[in-house]
């Protein structure tokens, strides 16, 4: 009996442990669900009326101008995917590991979500004449414009909310490559493959920053002084040097670092006019053909003693060479700092945020890559990726398996997102996007953007109502922002928040119409009627300007 009830017991407990483990995970799952919830409801509180209109304005603009510039198919997904990478955004931003986990498995299938409509509609701008390239930049505004409609009501966008999920993004590829890396270890040619194209790499990259002088020497002088100007800026602002001094010099020291962080605001600023100068200009001005706009049209082209100047200085080796050792430097520094803090803290806890995107990302990755490498959807994207990469990397991906492949599209994905949270960033460092109502800022901004893109393609009176929807949705997210936090969220604002939104619509209506009809009647009289669609957008441009540096002044 003794015997019989101890097997008993042990067959119990046997039939228990698997019950249990189940519950747990169970329950580990509900946890995770729910702090997760949790997280979103904090950060997305409920929206009030003001920001309501401005998320339903900016989403009924972008399928409205992007069904005129592209295709639906090509406008649906890519609003959608602006929508899911809020909700990532969000998570990624959590200071919860669990969250941030969370957030890391979501951004792995958004990020292709995002990514595949705009390499769809740069394929159809390079194997069709007859496609514009500004539609392959459309795409992206589309996706900024959903990004800020899903975050017009959260109040960390322009408080480092976006910069800690750009981390958290680039974590999350990370994670992603070493999935790849595990899967390659194994394979012995795709080893000696992967450390040939290291090495070939490496050169062929330090000859892209270093010695650039071709058709994109500009635009990698200008990603190189805005990288250099960024780091030297976080990292004097992040490292404690006041406290290196005396007492009584502090007061020096800050105001060195403040010039420091200025002069860095205003080289990023030159680095984004640059860029922007390197495609802009060819489209504008009839000398420039080539785009973007390479070195030797400067010389050729420009006034003499300016082009030679700007071409020297974009394709001058020892400039680039201070660049990266700049960047080199403010990230060890910063890196030395951030480790010396750490230790100081409670460093789990601080790993466990780190590794949590890189860790969901990895167990996503497994099943989208998985997915991917279905032989159907292998077929179509080897030979796509292979045509549009370099010799070596092209040979590499050729010998890995077909997982490893949709891997690196999964990496190349992530890492087009972190870009362009990255670049979000870029524009709240050097203040065109404000600390305040920055959704409403976002969304106006790339309302905009899609105003520009109509008058490039010659819709002119319908780039007009688009721009005045942008300064209606900029009036109502400021006027609503101001409301709320001089009243409080949960104050009874939404008479006064309805008043304000049908006075902006309009005047924004009013002023629309009257623009239109001074059109119509000047291009009615005038004796060589304006149709260059490059004019029009340099004039379009050139009243941008002219709102941003009042906004500017009125802002003090």
């Amino acid at each position: 009996m003794i015997g019989t009830d101890t097997d008993a017991g042990t067959d119990a407990g046997r039939a228990s442990g698997p019950n249990s483990s189940a519950d747990a995970v169970r329950r580990a799952i509900r946890g995770g669900l729910a702090s997760t919830g949790g997280a979103i409801r904090r950060a997305l509180p409920r929206p009030t009326a003001s920001e309501v209109t401005v998320a339903g304005l900016t989403l009924a603009v972008g399928f409205a101008i992007g069904t005129t510039l592209l295709r639906p198919e090509v406008t649906v997904p890519a609003v959608v995917a602006g929508l899911a990478t809020a909700l990532a955004t969000v998570l990624l931003a959590s200071g919860r590991p669990i969250v941030r986990g969370v957030g890391g498995a979501l951004v792995v299938p958004v990020a292709v979500l995002a990514v595949a409509p705009v390499a769809l509609a740069w394929a159809l701008v390079l194997a069709s004449a007859g496609v514009p390239t500004v539609a392959g930049v459309t795409v992206w505004v589309l996706v900024i414009a959903g990004l800020a409609a899903g975050l017009v009501s959260w109040d960390r966008l322009g408080r480092g909310g976006v910069h800690r999920a750009s981390r958290g993004t680039f974590l999350a590829g990370v994670g992603v490559a070493a999935v790849a890396l595990v899967r390659i270890a194994p394979e012995a040619d795709a080893r000696d493959q992967l450390a040939e194209t290291t090495v070939a790499a490496t050169g062929s990259g330090a000859d892209v920053l270093v010695y650039e002088a071709g058709d994109w020497a500009l635009v990698s002088f200008g990603v190189l002084l805005a990288l250099a100007a960024l780091t030297a800026r976080w990292a004097v602002g992040y490292l404690p040097l006041e406290r290196l001094v005396p007492p009584d010099r502090r007061r020096t020291v800050s105001a060195v670092v403040a010039r420091i962080r200025r002069a860095c605001s205003i080289a990023l600023r030159v680095a984004i006019a640059t860029l922007v100068a390197a495609f802009a200009a060819p489209a504008a001005l009839e000398p420039f053909e080539g785009t973007p706009l390479p070195p030797s049209e400067l010389r050729t082209e420009a006034p003499e003693p300016l082009g030679d100047l700007l071409a020297a200085v974009a394709t001058s080796p020892t400039l680039r060479l201070l660049a990266l050792g700049l960047v080199a430097v403010s990230l060890a520094l910063a890196g030395l700092e951030r480790l010396r803090r750490l230790l100081g803290t409670d460093f789990a806890a601080v790993v466990a945020g780190i590794v949590a995107p890189a860790v969901g990302a990895g167990l996503a990755a497994v099943v989208v890559a998985a997915a991917l490498a279905e032989p159907a959807v292998d077929a179509v994207l080897e030979p796509s990726v292979a045509e549009s990469l370099p010799g070596p990397l092209a040979e590499l991906l050729a010998t890995v398996p077909p997982f490893v492949l949709a891997a690196f599209v999964l990496v190349a994905a992530l890492g087009s997102l972190s870009s362009l949270l990255y670049s979000i960033t870029a524009l709240r460092v050097v203040r065109i996007l404000p600390g305040r109502a920055a959704g409403a800022a976002l969304a106006s901004g790339s309302i905009f953007c899609l105003a520009i893109g109509l008058v490039i393609v010659g819709r002119l009176e319908t780039a007009v109502w688009t721009g005045a929807a942008a300064l209606v949705c900029w009036d109502v997210g400021e006027y609503g922002d101001g409301v709320r936090r001089e009243l409080g969220r949960g104050a009874g604002t939404i008479r006064a928040e309805l008043v304000h939104v049908g006075g902006s619509l309009l005047t924004g209506g009013v002023v629309a119409g009257g623009t239109i009809v001074l059109y119509r009647r000047l291009l009615a009289g005038a004796d060589v009627p304006v149709v260059d669609p490059a004019l029009a957008a340099v004039a379009v441009m050139a009243g941008l300007l002219a709102v941003v540096l009042v906004a500017w002044g009125l802002r003090g």
